[in-house]
Order: structure tokens, then C-alpha cells, then sequence
């Protein structure tokens, strides 16, 4: 039998380890509830976040507040762009770029009678239509004055600063590639055309790095019309190949508008209907999609391909399709107001009439919808967020949207 001390002390150690068991059962509880609240926690602050942030980045706005305003002091003959988050105006006198609060960034100064401007990255081109000469800015220099052979009859500039310019004759027309800041000759290439045979070039584009265009011609023979479109590649693999590389009939479809929307990604919009083709040295079609009802609009950026079908004059029966540069459907809406110009930029679609705008969301959700009761002239997204341009005859307003 125990002695008693014995028996003292083994129920004084079973006590202890009973309570500490106890304790850290105890301890285990709290610590799981800290978690779990914690977790709580963290779960409904991501909601909220979520929450917050569905609402926000598809609220939509009511008015607007004047930010900054100033006295539009030249004429109707002005007219404006945007450029950076800025605003580029140009006449036949010149060209300038002013920030927002008004301050000119750079200017340069020419005589023209029809002065065209293409804009890509920090390169701005103005060409002078049906005359033999075009300036190209970069905001750092005085421009470059570069004269061609024959009249201009449309131009396009890459964002590495090569030009494209499209160069017409009776019976022979050109599509040259230039270099403006060549140190020896800034016509780097030539592509002649025999009318006669290959057709008339009526709308071309070229890549981002100046090594590819796509040019459609359209060609007349025995009464039938033939539209087609040709690729170029002026690296190792078109040198090869006479700078010809691929090309499609699109019988009498006629082509309305060539845009590179990648490096080696081309858009080729058709009357009824887009191709999206990929590289460029040996071109083959992506996606092709014809639509039953007439095209009013079409517009491409980084990110997608915009068409507008319905009746032109008429706002009824419009219908707003967004693809993505795989082909990919990623917006069918219905759209119920008229409009006379479209902008597709940062994520919007702005639409403008002589009086009112639309901002549609490339989600789809309406994010602005005004008539300013007076004549708008043009309207543009700044730099900012929820911040336009609006610009009407008398004064350039900087606007935010509110309510």
C-alpha cells in the first residue's frame, strides 16, 4: 500500500496535468476563434473591396463639374485631337500640343492646303493631301519636312516614327515607305503600281516597328470589281520573296480601313464585316466574322474590335459589338442614341452628336449620358480619370464628371 505522501503527491501531478490540459484546450478554442475571426474578417473586407470596387468602376454619372476653362481663340478652321492625355490642334498654318491646363507643350509651324494628321505614340504626322509634302513631330525637335515626288493622296505613321504615304499618278501610284530621321536617304522603300493591272491602293497600315504593311487594292476589269488585299514584309524573310508575302481576294467586298492592333496582328475591316490576321511574314487568318446588318461604325485598339450595326441616319436598331484580337465575343448591347463620332479609348466608348454624349463602359454599363444644350464641337478623355475635354465654339473646357 502507498504511503500517504506518496499518494498525495501522484494526485497533486494528475491535478496539474489535468489543468493543463485544461488550459490548453482552452488556449487552442481562442486561438481558433482568433482565426476564424480573422479570417471573417478578411473574407468580408474583400467582399466589401469587391463590392466597392464593381460599384465605382461601373457608377454611373449625371453631370459634370467645370475643373479648368479658357477662351477658344482661334478659329473654326482649328481643329482639335487628343494626344497623350492632351489635346493637339492643327490648321493650315501650323500645329501645336497644350497640356491641360493650357500651357503649349511643343509647336511647329507649316503651310498647307489640306492638312491630314495621323497620330501613334509620340510621333504626330501631317501630311498635306494632293500636295508633295508632310512634317513629322516628336515633341523634342522642329519637325521634319520630307518631300515626295508625287501627290499625297493618305499617309500613316508607325509608333517608331516610319511613314507610310500612299503617292498617286494617272496611271501609276506608289506606296512609299519613308524614314524621316535618315542621315542619308529618308525613302527607304518603293512599291510601284500599275493601276491597270494591280488596281488602285486605296488603304493600307503599317506595323508598329515599320517592317510590315498591308495594302488593299481594289481593280476594275470588263466591268467586274476585284478588292484584294496584299502583305508586305521588308525583313530577311520578304527580301526573299520580292517584299510579297501573302495576300486574299475579297471580290466585291470593298475594304474600308487596314489597322495594326499588335506588332504582327492586322485588322482588316470589309463592308460586311472584319478578318484579323497574325504574322506578318507569313500571314494566315486568325478570326473572320460577317454580320446580316449594315455597318455604321468600326474602330480597333490594343484590345479589341468595335463594330456598330444598324441604319445609317437612324438611331434605332443599333447593336454595339466588342471582340477580342482572338475573335472572342465579349459584348453584344443594343444602343438607342444618335451620334455622328466614336471614340474607343482607356477602356470607353465615347459617342458624340452635335449637343450630346455617350460613355458606354467596354463592360457595357452606361457610365455618362448628357445633352449639353449647346453646340459640342469635339470631346475628349484626359489624363485623369472621370476628366474630358469639351469644346465648343467659344471655349475649351476641362471638365469632370460628377453626380
Amino acid at each position: 500500500m502507498p504511503e500517504p505522501g506518496v499518494t498525495k503527491l501522484a494526485n497533486l501531478f494528475e491535478n496539474s496535468m489535468e489543468e493543463e490540459s485544461r488550459r490548453n484546450k482552452q488556449k487552442k478554442k481562442k486561438t481558433i476563434l482568433l482565426f476564424s475571426c480573422i479570417g471573417a474578417a478578411v473574407v468580408i473586407g474583400i467582399a466589401a473591396i469587391v463590392i466597392f470596387s464593381y460599384f465605382y468602376m461601373n457608377r454611373s454619372f449625371s453631370g459634370y463639374d467645370v475643373v479648368g476653362e479658357r477662351e477658344r481663340k482661334d478659329s473654326n478652321g482649328v481643329a482639335y485631337l487628343p494626344y497623350q492625355g492632351n489635346l493637339l490642334k492643327y490648321s493650315r498654318d501650323g500645329i501645336s500640343a497644350v497640356d491641360r491646363s493650357g500651357k503649349e507643350l511643343w509647336n511647329g509651324g507649316y503651310e498647307m492646303e489640306q492638312p491630314s494628321v495621323c497620330i501613334n505614340g509620340d510621333y504626330v504626322l501631317v501630311s498635306d493631301i494632293g500636295a508633295k509634302k508632310f512634317y513629322v513631330y516628336n515633341g523634342k525637335d522642329q519637325g521634319v519636312c520630307i518631300e515626295t515626288t508625287l501627290p499625297i493622296g493618305k499617309a500613316k505613321i508607325s509608333s517608331g516614327g516610319r511613314v507610310a504615304a500612299l503617292l498617286q499618278d494617272k496611271d501609276s501610284d506608289a506606296v512609299n515607305i519613308y524614314d524621316p530621321y535618315s542621315t542619308v536617304d529618308p525613302l527607304d522603300v518603293e512599291l510601284p503600281t500599275n493601276v491597270a493591272d494591280d488596281g488602285y491602293p486605296l488603304e493600307f497600315d503599317i506595323s508598329p516597328d515599320g517592317s510590315s504593311l498591308v495594302i488593299a487594292y481594289m481593280l476594275v476589269q470588263g466591268g467586274m470589281m476585284e478588292n484584294k488585299v496584299c502583305f508586305y514584309n521588308f525583313t530577311d524573310v520578304g527580301q526573299d520573296q520580292n517584299l510579297l508575302v501573302g495576300g486574299k481576294s475579297f471580290e466585291a467586298q470593298m475594304i474600308s480601313r487596314i489597322s495594326f492592333v499588335s506588332e504582327d496582328r492586322v485588322a482588316i475591316f470589309s463592308e460586311d464585316g472584319f478578318s484579323l490576321y497574325g504574322n506578318m511574314k507569313k500571314p494566315e487568318e486568325i478570326f473572320q466574322k460577317t454580320f446580316d446588318a449594315e455597318i455604321k461604325s468600326a474602330d480597333c485598339d490594343e484590345e479589341n474590335i468595335m463594330i456598330v450595326t444598324g441604319t445609317a441616319g437612324s438611331a434605332e436598331n443599333q447593336t454595339l459589338y466588342l471582340y477580342s484580337l482572338r475573335g472572342k465575343e465579349e459584348l453584344a448591347a443594343g444602343i438607342d442614341w444618335r451620334y455622328s463620332n466614336l471614340l474607343m479609348e482607356e477602356g470607353e466608348i465615347i459617342f458624340t452628336d452635335d449637343q450630346s454624349c455617350h460613355i458606354l463602359r467596354k463592360s457595357g454599363h452606361s457610365k455618362f449620358s448628357f445633352d449639353f444644350g449647346k453646340k459640342c464641337d469635339f470631346f475628349f478623355p484626359s489624363s485623369r480619370d472621370n476628366e474630358y475635354y469639351y469644346i465648343d465654339e467659344t471655349l475649351v473646357q476641362l471638365i469632370k464628371l460628377s453626380g
